[in-house]
């Protein structure tokens, strides 16, 4: 098959896929059918753009994992930005050169139309989660011995236990303790411990998603000066839907390497 050139919208005439969209399948990254991509002799770059009708675009890297090729880093915040829910309809046409456009129909039939663009606030993604099914697809790396793993949200402490309670954390998977302080809370950023970043975050990688209680958040990734890299965009939404406050003690787990999914869990130091 020769190289196909380049189209600048979405058409008929061009190479096309479907997907429905399911949060608990593809919140964090989408697969693309695997009979599309022999489809094309040429293969896939690493990069991809998606482009919406809106003429909104997103910039998307395809991943290959286990022999599939997926939308990974970039993929939720098109999920975010598009408010995409259970049941969405998404057609994919591809022009070339790394370049998607799609089309989104609601669960009504209808075409979905999302204008403007995203803002800190805007609702984040909510997908009921099966803890088994995360562990399956997670790339484990072994902290310790194998332990219960702990439920999502601890009760709350009152004072000075909060961080008692949280020393006696354990997990199986590698994990980080952040207590939260003013600017965490009011600032819309947290700094990720350089300890930790080092050993099991890609340099490359923008972007994270937190999940507790039953929920899940996309968070932009950002570098700083230095070694520092933190939590930035869609971080203030995370405290603000779990009630942060200072001194309240976060733990994060690294449960799935491969789409940097943290599952948080949390420690409330109130009086």
């Amino acid at each position: 098959m020769s190289k196909q050139p380049k189209i600048s919208d979405f058409s008929e005439s061009c190479p096309q896929f479907f997907k429905v969209y399911l949060p608990n399948q593809s919140s964090h990254r989408l697969r693309i059918p695997p009979a599309f991509v022999k489809y094309s002799t040429e293969g896939f770059p690493n990069k991809s753009t998606i482009t919406s009708s809106e003429k909104r675009s997103w910039d998307v890297n395809l991943k290959e994992v286990d022999g599939h090729l997926y939308f990974q880093e970039g993929w939720q915040q098109f999920v975010h930005d598009n408010c995409l829910e259970s049941g969405d309809f998404l057609i994919f046409s591809y022009g070339g050169n790394a370049q998607f456009y799609v089309k989104i129909y609601g669960k009504n039939g209808c075409r979905k139309e999302v204008s403007g663009p995203s803002r800190e606030v805007d609702k984040e993604i909510t997908h009921p989660r099966d803890n088994q099914t995360v562990e399956r697809k997670s790339k484990r790396v072994a902290q310790g011995s194998n332990v219960e793993k702990p439920k999502s949200s601890m009760p709350i402490q009152k004072g000075k236990r909060a961080r008692k309670e949280a020393k006696k954390f354990v997990s199986e998977f590698p994990f980080f303790e952040v207590v939260m302080n003013p600017s965490y809370v009011n600032q819309g950023s947290m700094n990720i411990p350089s300890s930790f970043h080092n050993r099991y975050m890609e340099k490359d990688r923008h972007g994270a998603t937190l999940v507790a209680s039953d929920r899940s958040w996309p968070v932009k990734l950002v570098k700083y000066r230095g070694n520092i890299r933190r939590f930035n965009r869609g971080w203030s939404t995370f405290c603000r839907d779990n009630m942060l406050q200072v001194d309240d003690v976060c733990i994060f787990e690294l449960i799935e390497e491969n789409d940097f999914v943290l599952k948080v869990s949390i420690f409330r130091c109130r009086d």
